[in-house]
């Protein structure tokens, strides 16, 4: 009896020496996770800052680009050489940051300046514009800056319609809404219950 008794002791004092222990590693391992969890927070944010930087640099100019394509806004003040110039910016911005953002938005990036530019048609020049020279929106061959050797930067194949310009755009602008995490303001902001879980 004693000596079932001792045992007894020996594993009330083993548990009971134990148990700070044992806290004091949960404490630790909690520890350990809630900064992981918070630098990771943190390298999210930051990733999210420089998106933000790159998408101030390039959305005017992708602006400018589907106003040509498509005929609306300033589209008269933009002519083929600053529709070349301003792919090249894009570009260069867009391809010094691509690990910055999802391949579902490089991917759209992509799709866009494809549907736009007949890239690699000739060699050793520019990419050739997948525009319309003309349409029932308007005529660039009659503003003032329009010379005939401009018709050849313009593709006379795959012609981008504006309808089919403003569609590729829309999934671009729907690819950035996602990277930056901007709510789809098409859709209704989710409602979200109280907590005393009462209802308004």
């Amino acid at each position: 009896m004693a000596s079932a008794w001792n045992s007894l002791a020996v594993a009330q004092l083993a548990v009971a020496a134990l148990t700070p222990l044992t806290v004091l590693g949960l404490g630790l391992l909690v520890s350990r996770n809630a900064r992981r969890v918070e630098s990771l927070q943190e390298a999210n944010q930051t990733v999210v800052v420089r998106r933000l930087d790159v998408f101030g640099q390039v959305a005017s100019k992708l602006n400018r680009l589907i106003c040509f394509v498509a005929f609306v806004g300033r589209w008269k003040e933009i002519t083929p050489t600053d529709v070349l110039s301003l792919k090249r910016d894009i570009d260069e911005v867009m391809y010094t940051n691509r690990l910055l953002f999802s391949d579902a938005l490089f991917a759209a990036y992509q799709a866009f300046m494809i549907r736009l530019f007949a890239m690699y048609a000739t060699v050793d020049h520019d990419a050739m514009i997948r525009a319309r020279v003309s349409c029932k929106l308007g005529d660039r061959r009659h503003l003032p800056w329009w010379s005939p050797e401009m018709a050849a930067m313009f593709a006379k194949d795959q012609v981008c319609e504006p309808a089919e310009a403003q569609l590729v755009y829309d999934e671009l602008s729907a690819a950035f809404r996602a990277d930056l995490f901007v709510a789809d303001l098409t859709q209704p902001l989710p409602r979200f219950a109280p907590r005393d879980g009462s209802r308004c």
